[in-house]
């Protein structure tokens, strides 16, 4: 077995959103370009009423909102709203406002955006998280004879608004303005609101954060945001949880566990969004292994992303230092409630145990895939 130390991935520090105005930088976030393994989320800070996008569909991937206030240490304490719009069409979508933490699905196919920052006094964390693979964003536009049709924006390369002898960077230069009032910004709005379709269609793709009274011990503040997939929104197929430690502990059991044929992501990082790079104070230890019997252990004490791929095995998580309180959330796409597969030595033999339960002695490599299948 090789070293595994690739499987933490610090959070670089983008500098993409340096001149949009309202948004914090640098920014922090994850973005994967593995097919095999697709995974990508990340902080977009808002600092200052505005709004995000237009409304537009992504040819095959969901896209997934988590909306909080920008500092997670006091994540029930933060004071925002904030709307989203969606729709089946981009002529008359519904607006849902939002006043506390929560999660926002947009499946393949639903128009959505604009996203609206109404008010944020203290700041507004959206976590963007996508699922799928898109090639390409679809909007839409006037036809000859003045009726909306969606086209497809494959994002060729486009010269610069501002200077044709440059490439566009996305900057935002052209597209966000520091001089913006927030009565522009309503009355940009406006047209929105006045089409707005009042018929409810996709009320249940709005959902609260849960409050979860967890018995994790002292050093993990309770109740945590946690989001539960489909045990709280019908159809969503991922789960995550926001845990604020904040002193030295372990999180898991020491005996290895896996998901099977499911990744694990565990996000670490500080709890102030406008700052997560100089607000992480702390030491971590993953112990990670391709088989139960061969745990390595991956010590970081950077800000990060640690990958547990499908069919890997995963130890205790344990919080060896922290000087600052710390953000762990850990990020499960899929929709089933979890569940760990366990190695015992039964009758001197290797037996895989799921759920407790004595299922496959001598486990070969297509076992966990087994218990996958058996699982659904």
């Amino acid at each position: 077995m090789g070293n595994l130390d690739n499987l933490f991935n610090p959070f670089i520090q983008t500098h993409d959103k340096d001149n949009w105005a309202g948004y914090v930088s640098p920014r922090m976030g994850y973005f994967s370009r593995d097919r095999e393994n697709p995974f990508g989320a990340g902080f977009l800070v808002a600092n200052r009423y505005g709004t995000m996008d237009i409304p537009h569909i992504h040819d095959g991937a969901g896209n997934f909102f988590v909306f909080t206030g920008a500092d997670l240490d006091n994540i029930w304490e933060s004071e925002f709203t904030v709307a989203i719009c969606l729709g089946d069409n981009a002529d008359a979508m519904e607006i849902y406002e939002m006043s506390k933490p929560c999660f926002v699905s947009a499946p393949a196919g639903i128009w959505h955006s604009p996203v609206y920052f109404k008010n944020v006094p203290k700041g507004l964390n959206c976590m963007l998280w996508y699922s799928g693979h898109s090639y390409a964003r679809i909007y839409p536009r006037l036809n000859e004879e003045g009726v909306s049709e969606p086209y497809i924006d494959e994002q060729p390369e486009r010269d610069c608004k501002l200077d044709p002898t440059k490439k566009c960077s996305f900057c935002g230069l052209c597209f966000t303005d520091p001089n913006q009032t927030e009565q522009d910004v309503i009355d940009y709005m406006a047209p929105y609101y006045a089409k707005a379709s009042k018929e409810g269609k996709f009320k249940d793709l709005v959902m609260e954060l849960r409050k979860d009274y967890h018995t994790l011990g002292d050093a993990v503040m309770s109740p945590r945001a946690v989001f539960k997939g489909a045990a709280d929104m019908k159809g969503a197929d991922r789960q995550f949880s926001i845990n604020i430690v904040t002193k030295p502990c372990k999180l898991g059991d020491d005996e290895p566990t896996s998901n099977g044929q499911v990744p694990e992501y565990l996000w670490f990082s500080g709890t102030d969004t406008t700052n997560s790079w100089d607000t992480f104070d702390a030491e971590i230890e993953v112990m990670v292994g391709e088989d139960p019997d061969n745990m390595q252990a991956i010590t970081f004490d950077k800000p990060g992303l640690v990958v547990i791929p499908p069919g890997y095995w995963r130890g205790a998580i344990t919080v060896k230092r922290v000087d600052k309180p710390l953000c762990f959330m850990p990020w499960y796409p899929h929709d089933k409630p979890r569940y760990k597969i366990t190695q015992k030595i039964i009758d001197g033999e290797k037996t895989l145990v799921y759920d407790d339960e004595t299922t496959i002695k001598a486990p070969t490599a297509g076992d966990e895939l087994f218990l996958q299948m058996k699982r659904s």
